[in-house]
């Protein structure tokens, strides 16, 4: 089974929980799906697709397209300049809280559709994105591709769920496509915590994939 990731930066920035879910989905692809993610894209607009680091290269890839500078050694003129700063300066003009998630995962259909076997799309929220109808239009259209959507939110504070807007609605309707998951975490760190979002993940994309048999 692939695995296809995407990490949304809603606020414009790329903040330690967006960092941490990436690091959590690479080595889930890895551990527990047989190899790197078929493809990684960064988005708040529109979806960037990043190189996907291979085991070794984990930390500089990390420091490369996540890390941002340090507000001091920016305003003296050393920043690094990287892929992630670079990322955050082109999308300073959208705004905070503004992003879209269907670009996304139209991007991830056209990617994986060609592909031999079902795809597992694990999509990181730190906010619920702004254009729930397409969002759900999408969902509906790409339901006859062999994709499984997992949606993580990812919230900081451990005493409040975080809201997800339409993602949050999915299943209610008799119509809603099945092959979707909708998860939330208040942090990556816990071992306990990535074991269960990992079960989950596979458990379920387990029982989609043996509904949806391909060939």
């Amino acid at each position: 089974m692939h695995v296809a990731i995407a990490v949304a930066a809603p606020r414009g920035y790329l903040d330690y929980l967006a960092i941490d879910g990436a690091r959590f989905c690479v080595e889930m692809a890895l551990r527990s799906f047989g190899g790197p993610p078929a493809g990684f894209w960064v988005f708040q607009r529109k979806p960037v697709r990043i190189p996907v680091p291979g085991p070794e290269e984990m930390a500089r890839w990390a420091d490369e397209w996540f890390a941002r500078d340090d507000p001091v050694d920016a305003m003296r003129g050393k920043g690094r300049g990287n892929a992630a700063e670079r990322f955050v300066k082109k999308n300073q003009a959208f705004g905070p809280g503004e992003f879209t998630l269907a670009p996304t995962l139209q991007a991830i259909i056209e990617a994986t559709g060609d592909l031999a076997g079902h795809t597992v799309a694990v999509v990181v929220l730190t906010s619920a994105p702004g254009d729930g109808a397409a969002v759900i239009a999408t969902l509906k259209r790409a339901a006859r591709y062999p994709v499984f959507w997992v949606f993580v939110g990812a919230n900081y504070d451990i005493e409040r769920v975080l809201h997800l807007g339409v993602l949050d609605t999915l299943g209610e309707r008799p119509d809603d496509p099945e092959n979707i998951l909708v998860l939330k975490t208040s942090g990556w760190g816990s071992e306990f915590g990535g074991w269960w979002r990992t079960r989950q993940i596979k458990k379920a994309s387990g029982r989609w994939r043996r509904r949806a048999p391909l060939g």
